[in-house]
């Protein structure tokens, strides 16, 4: 990483959110369209187990999207503690560095009415 000074974990906790919703999404989806490919080609070779595969598939389904609820709501409280790690990083110094600008304002208008 650079040296240059900036803190680079905010930048890292959103690209980590970001990334984690996007495999998620992709690798449940990628999984669940398998499983029913394969549930429909089961029934089309034994359509006397349809009832039985179909409510496999359904539960097996029902588990994959859980994991990616579960990434989601990671990625929710993540993106909580990212705002509390700007905070604390950020906040204290948008202070002062707005207390910086007020100052030099103040000075440039003292200076416009005193010519």
């Amino acid at each position: 990483m650079p040296t240059t000074g900036m803190d680079w974990t905010p930048a890292m906790l959103a690209l980590a959110i970001g990334l984690g919703m996007a495999i998620a999404a992709s690798i449940g989806a990628l999984s669940q369209s398998r499983a029913i490919w394969r549930a429909v080609e089961a029934i089309a070779r034994q359509p006397e187990a349809g009832g039985r595969i179909f409510t496999s598939m359904i539960i097996g389904l029902a588990l994959i999207e859980t994991l990616v609820l579960y990434t989601l709501l990671i990625a929710i409280l993540l993106n909580g503690s990212l705002g509390d790690v700007i905070k604390a990083k950020y906040g204290k110094e948008s202070l002062e560095n707005q207390k910086l600008v007020d100052t030099y304002k103040a000075e440039k208008e003292a200076k416009e009415k005193g010519k």
